[in-house]
């Protein structure tokens, strides 16, 4: 079984806060959830996690997705003409 977002986390030293843990699930669950081809962009995450949790910012996804990223937890894919889109 893989690593959840939680445990590479933990394994990064990147701290996870409740509105951290919100966003990591909601990525984790997003293929289960959308279909294995999902690759949400910041605007189709911040949607699904404000749903959850609706004081979470878009602010905070956008930070939240770079600090993941640059951690090698998240992959940024770019498409020609289009927004940047992530996956686990």
């Amino acid at each position: 079984m893989s690593e959840t977002i939680e445990q590479k986390c933990l394994s990064k030293g990147v701290k996870l806060t409740e509105q951290r843990r919100v966003i990591a699930k909601v990525l984790e669950e997003s293929k289960k959830n959308y279909g294995s081809s999902d690759h949400p962009d910041v605007d189709e995450l911040y949607n699904r996690v404000s749903k959850l949790d609706p004081k979470i910012s878009i602010a905070t996804v956008y930070r939240t997705v770079k600090l993941f990223e640059e951690s090698g937890i998240l992959t940024k894919h770019e498409f020609k003409g289009g927004k940047a889109r992530y996956e686990e």
